[in-house]
């Protein structure tokens, strides 16, 4: 995939789907979808948004949802509007696949990967052909991870952090990307949208804020409780530093 910056006709090495999910449950259930295709530098050539007609329909399991209350409050207005689409799961995988091989997709990367993953794989058993969703071979990042190496573990986020009370119960300081965001573009009131493309397009600029560090990306490492390195005394068994409850 080439494009044009600055002029100059370019060829990435790396160009990333930043993945992000809204679920119904920890274990699944996947009902809202949204990435960008980005380069490092957090460039975006395309965006893609749908919610899954088998469990969105699906009123009983999504009443149990967390954020059940947005299927009025944001997704009834963005169907009305044409911002997202109801499309079948199958056709959603169909179609991250065919962006994968479009846009030579090298990197999946989500904020906190692991679990993006594999709800995505327990929905795809579900309601999908089962099959892995994305190419042998393709890497994978966890922006968590990287932004727990980099931007999170400086001592200027640490402070901004203890003075604004982004502390968990427990005493950890928080490291979700709701947090991350709030450090990295100096917007310290900033509240998370929790939809899928929303989250992903802040993801995004978190993983260019990464890179724009130049240190070595940590390809390959998720479930790796990322939020450790940032604490100066870790107190363990804490499901809030994510920012909410992290699984």
């Amino acid at each position: 995939m080439k494009y044009s910056k600055l002029g100059k006709t370019m060829t990435p090495k790396n160009i990333f789907l930043v993945l992000d999910t809204e679920t119904c449950d920890l274990a699944g259930s996947v009902y809202d979808v949204g990435y960008t295709i980005c380069d490092k530098h957090g460039t975006i050539l395309k965006t893609y948004n749908a919610l899954a007609r088998e469990v969105f329909t699906d009123a009983p399991r999504m009443m149990g949802a967390f954020y059940a209350k947005k299927m009025f409050t944001h997704y009834a207005p963005m169907l009305d509007d044409n911002l997202i689409k109801l499309e079948a799961w199958q056709t959603i995988v169909d179609q991250i696949r065919a962006d994968i091989q479009d846009f030579n997709v090298t990197t999946i990367a989500a904020y906190n990967a692991g679990f993006d993953l594999r709800v995505m794989k327990t929905t795809n058993a579900q309601f999908g052909d089962g099959s892995p969703i994305c190419p042998k071979g393709l890497k994978v990042l966890d922006i968590w991870q990287f932004a727990c190496e980099t931007k999170l573990s400086q001592k200027a986020y640490k402070k901004l952090a203890r003075s604004n009370g982004w502390v968990s119960p427990a005493g950890n300081i928080k490291t979700g990307a709701e947090f991350c965001y709030r450090y990295t573009s100096n917007n310290p009131d900033f509240v998370e949208d929790h939809t899928a493309l929303s989250d992903a397009i802040i993801e995004t600029q978190i993983l260019a804020a990464c890179f724009a560090m130049k240190k070595r990306v940590p390809y390959g490492v998720i479930n790796g409780h990322p939020w450790r390195l940032v604490q100066d005394k870790v107190v363990e068994n804490d499901k809030n530093v994510h920012g909410s409850e992290v699984v």
